[in-house]
């Protein structure tokens, strides 16, 4: 990983334990010992190695978080992040806070970023600030161009109900971005009580442990339907999207779903409109992806 063979994912998977259970003191001496081992790798004096990232995120923890959104080690808003998702985006720590993962938990996708110091410490920034100080996320919130559309939560989930209201709040603020997401987690859009923003389009991700609910979340104003992962022999290339296409919506219809959407896998090119995760004119619209 990276030339840096004590950085796998239990190593980072304890470094977030570590903060769950010891704070930001108990994180920042960790991290001051992974500096010191990974100085001994030549390898690691490079820039973007783990070791050059641990130490920006080191000054980040060590402070007590006195950081604002101007100075912090990573950005919190990723705007036209790669060219799959060609808008801002949002993103925490996979796992740890996705409260309705089940199966998917077994094969976490968000989990292959870890290979990279910086997607994996942009994810526990983000995390860390959603406990600490989710001021500093509502101030970089705000310098987000107008009209902008933007997705919460490429990697992680909504992991409570305030986190829930945090976000609604927030995006009742700016009425001029466009944002949607995929969760999970329905149990915190069932217990939110107050109104849901005309600004969030809900996708149900396949494979929650809340599967029971699905017909109550389907009445609620942000849901625009779900967004299903279905087996398909064809693996996509860039020649052969009719036959991709074909075989997805057929499994997806072997599996009851009469209304079915392709996924093209790049969002912001499927339709004419905008992407089709949030768009409510594909409402209870089975939007499809193939796996392999």
């Amino acid at each position: 990983m990276n030339n840096a063979p004590a950085m796998n994912k239990k190593a980072l998977m304890l470094l977030v334990n570590t903060y769950r259970h010891k704070g930001l003191i108990g994180l920042t001496s960790d991290l001051q010992t992974l500096e010191d081992k990974l100085t001994l790798i030549p390898s690691q004096h490079k820039s973007n190695t783990w070791l050059y990232n641990i130490k920006k995120f080191k000054a980040f923890t060590s402070d007590g978080i006195t950081s604002d959104h101007t100075n912090l080690p990573f950005t919190l808003f990723n705007k036209n992040g790669n060219k799959k998702l060609p808008f801002y985006t949002f993103s925490s720590l996979p796992l740890f806070t996705c409260n309705g993962a089940f199966e998917c938990a077994k094969f976490c996708y968000s989990l292959k970023a870890w290979r990279y110091p910086s997607a994996f410490f942009r994810q526990f920034m983000s995390f860390i600030l959603m406990i600490e100080r989710k001021d500093i996320i509502a101030d970089a919130f705000q310098t987000i161009k107008t009209g902008a559309d933007l997705r919460l939560y490429v990697d992680g989930d909504f992991s409570s109900v305030e986190d829930l209201q945090f976000w609604f709040d927030q995006l009742k603020t700016r009425p001029d971005i466009q944002s949607y997401g995929y969760s999970k987690s329905w149990n915190y859009f069932l217990e939110y009580k107050g109104d849901f923003p005309d600004n969030y389009r809900l996708n149900l991700s396949s494979g929650s442990r809340y599967t029971h609910l699905k017909p109550l979340m389907e009445l609620l104003p942000c849901t625009r339907g779900e967004f299903i992962a279905v087996p398909s022999k064809v693996k996509q290339t860039s020649t052969n999207w009719k036959e991709y296409a074909n075989e997805v919506r057929q499994s997806a219809k072997n599996q009851g779903y009469n209304k079915v959407f392709v996924c093209p896998s790049v969002c912001g090119s499927c339709t004419g409109k905008g992407h089709a995760c949030g768009l409510m004119a594909l409402k209870n619209v089975a939007i499809a992806i193939g796996i392999h």
